[in-house]
């Protein structure tokens, strides 16, 4: 599902903010954590709507009317604050300053569990925090299945490119320009450090099966010590000494 996202023509924007930067931001001008959380849900996904609809002119060459329907996560917090009516009216404001041809005439509430678009969004904005923060250096389980997934992922067709290209990351750092930030330098490591780690592994693999070539999937997982939750990252590795390719018992 995720490699026929990101080879749609889509563009995902996520953005950033250290809460160093923010508390720091909000204590020049006495504002509390509370305050300063309720500002910013209405200002930053303001700037991130805006940042997608901006060029929406393109959309119609005669300059017609286009209608813009806003999806958010459901969340009591943005209810309380009125989120959906003060994006319309910011969103719309925006639109009729800088003279643009958008208008946004809804704004919906849904329940992330329930939508598969959100769902989706979920989880590109949890692959890239996983990047950012070098989760995969952790020597955990679960750090090594997110570290194949996202790995596999990357490695289908041209999705490394795909993914540097319709994903942008800003960060706000208390200016007004958002700033930022290239992915690159984020997904560099990230597949030198579980190139290596593969290597690594599939040598022992090669290593038990030259050993014992009648040696079950079972018997593989249990001698190399993984749990069973790590038989995906186990299968890949066989597809990948066979020459099938890693992502070939997903496919098939």
């Amino acid at each position: 599902m995720l490699d026929t996202v990101i080879n749609e023509d889509i563009r995902i924007n996520i953005l950033i903010v250290n809460n160093e930067d923010a508390l720091h931001s909000a204590a020049n001008i006495g504002l509390t954590a509370q305050e300063l959380r309720s500002l910013f849900y209405i200002k930053i996904p303001e700037r991130l709507f805006y940042g997608l609809t901006r060029d929406l002119s393109h959309l119609d060459s005669g300059n017609q009317l286009v209608n813009v329907k806003i999806k958010i996560d459901q969340n009591d917090e943005y209810e309380k604050l009125h989120l959906n009516e003060k994006l319309i009216e910011q969103m719309n404001a925006h639109s009729a300053y800088r003279n643009k041809n958008y208008r946004v005439n809804k704004v919906i509430s849904q329940d992330s569990t329930k939508s598969i678009p959100l769902q989706i969004i979920d989880t590109f904005m949890g692959m890239v925090v996983f990047l950012l923060e070098r989760n995969y250096l952790k020597d955990t389980d679960v750090s090594k299945i997110k570290s194949d997934l996202i790995y596999r992922f990357l490695i289908e067709k041209n999705n490394l490119e795909r993914f540097q290209q319709q994903i942008r990351l800003f960060q706000w750092t208390g200016n007004e320009e958002l700033t930022q930030i290239n992915i690159a330098e984020y997904l560099s490591p990230f597949m030198v450090n579980k190139i290596a780690f593969d290597m690594n592994e599939i040598t022992k693999v090669q290593k038990i099966l030259l050993r014992n070539p009648e040696c079950s999937t079972k018997e593989l997982r249990e001698t190399l010590g993984y749990p069973n939750t790590m038989l995906g990252l186990l299968l890949g590795y066989k597809d990948h000494l066979t020459g099938l390719g890693r992502n070939t018992y997903i496919k098939s």
